[in-house]
Formats: C-alpha cells, structure tokens, sequence
C-alpha cells in the first residue's frame, strides 16, 4: 500500500482520532462525519473518507462495539500541533511504506532527485524534519528485511547438517525446534557417542568471527567433546536469492568444545 503522509492526511487522522477519543462512536459513518464536522479550514479541504478507510486496512483503527483508535495512534489525539502531526506521518510511513525509498536513501543521505516531484511536493511541509524522517524509515524498513534474511541463513546452515547427517543414514533430531535451552542445535546419536552441534551460518566475508551465547558456551563446557561447533560459509549470492540450495555451500568447518574454552577469556 502506497499512501503519502500528506498535511491533509496527517490532519484528518489526527481529527479522527480526537473525535473517537471526543465522542465515542460504533458507526464508521458517524466516525466520519463526526470528524468531518470539526469547524477547521484544514478540515474542509481533507480526504476524511479516505482516511477513516485506511486507518482501518492499516490497523490503527477498528471497529467493534464503538470505533477502537490504536494506542500509537491515540498517543497524538490531543493536539494537531506539529509534534502530533510529525508523529502520524511517522506512523503512516511505517504501516504504508513509500515504493521509491529504497532508492532515495543513498548512503545515508536523502537524495530527492529520486522523489516523484508530486510526491515530493505533497512532504514539503514536513520542511527540515523530511530527511531524518526518512532515513529512520529506511533504516528500520532494511534492519527488519536484514534480520529475516540473516534468520533464514542461519536455518538453511542447520537444514544442511541434518540433510549432510541424513544422507549419511543417520537419524539426527533438530532439536532447536524445540527449544534454545538445549545449547545446540542438532542432537546425532552415533554407536559411540552423541554429537550435539551448534551450527553456525554465514557468508564469506563475514565467517572470520563467531558469536557463541553464554548458554552455547556452558553446553559446551558441560558436554565436553560431544559439543562441535559447526560453521556453514554460503556465498554471497544467498542474500539476494529467494531459495538457498546445496551449490550455495562454498566450505564447512568444526572448532570443537577445547578449542572454543581455550579462545575465550578468563572468567
């Protein structure tokens, strides 16, 4: 969904939200109107319909037995100064991200000769607070695009042990499934001994380091040389691939439970 944060826009949320804080309602339409009917010249020039609608699709409102403002939402109800105002846009932003701002965020640094003129003139009364603004969207719109893809790596490196293990003919159980108290991530029972490995997935240019919890490290004191470490290199491509396959894999390595108590530092 592609909505701009416009004044208007901004102006008749906030006019939705007073009202449904003012005089509760459990009609959508004597929302509107109720809205509607503030005496503001702001008022009469916004899309208040339009708004009511996509509070609704977007979750910051709901209607039940009255009209239900959500709380991040209702933070802003009591004044349309521009610190409400700036705090809607931010909202919209967030639940409605704009399709052009992965490329108008260039290092950082707001380059709005990527912004649509029209839309760029609809934001112009955000004034200085535009860029900033922005750039926090951005940042939070790639960190949480960042942590799927590093989650999805991290299972892919344990969904290749167990098919290396399988294929093997081994029967090994993916116990953090389960649960993250094991330590571990896979449990191997061999006719001599149980395997319990921590995998640890990654990509090339970042596979010189390995980060172990404090629970990982206990395990693996406790379990002595049945405790691996198990790091999966993927190639770099995996981070722009929808499927991650097996010629992804350029190497794996071991550090057993010695080698990691000798490289960590004194307790």
């Amino acid at each position: 969904m592609y909505e701009l944060p416009s004044r208007g826009r901004c102006h008749a949320a906030f006019l939705l939200a007073y009202s449904a804080r003012l005089r509760p309602s459990g009609d959508f339409n004597s929302w509107v109107i109720s809205a509607s009917g503030k005496s503001t010249i702001m008022a009469a020039s916004t899309d208040v319909l339009g708004t009511a609608r996509l509070l609704v699709d977007i979750n910051l409102a709901s209607i039940t037995d009255v009209v239900a403002i959500n709380p991040v939402l209702a933070a802003f109800d009591s004044k349309a100064d521009r610190h409400s105002l700036l705090g809607i846009a931010r909202l919209l932003l967030q639940r409605c991200p704009l399709a052009w701002i992965g490329a108008a965020i260039v290092d950082g640094r707001l380059a709005p000769e990527f912004i649509p003129d029209s839309d760029l003139e609809a934001l112009s009364w955000l004034g200085p607070d535009l860029e900033p603004l922005l750039v926090e969207i951005h940042h939070r719109l790639t960190r949480a695009s960042f942590d799927e893809r590093r989650k999805m790596l991290g299972n892919a490196g344990e969904l290749a042990i167990m098919s290396a293990l399988r294929y093997e003919r081994y029967s090994p159980v993916h116990v953090a499934l389960l649960s993250d108290w094991y330590g571990y991530d896979i449990e191997n029972r061999r006719a001599s001994a149980t395997e319990r490995l921590e995998v640890k997935a990654c990509v090339r240019a970042t596979a010189d380091r390995v980060f172990v919890s404090r629970n990982e490290f206990d395990k693996a004191a406790k379990f002595g040389s049945e405790w691996r470490l198990i790091q999966v290199i993927f190639s770099s491509s995996v981070m722009v691939e929808r499927t991650i396959i097996a010629a992804h894999v350029e190497e794996v390595r071991e550090l057993s439970s010695g080698a990691l108590q000798a490289l960590a530092p004194d307790r």
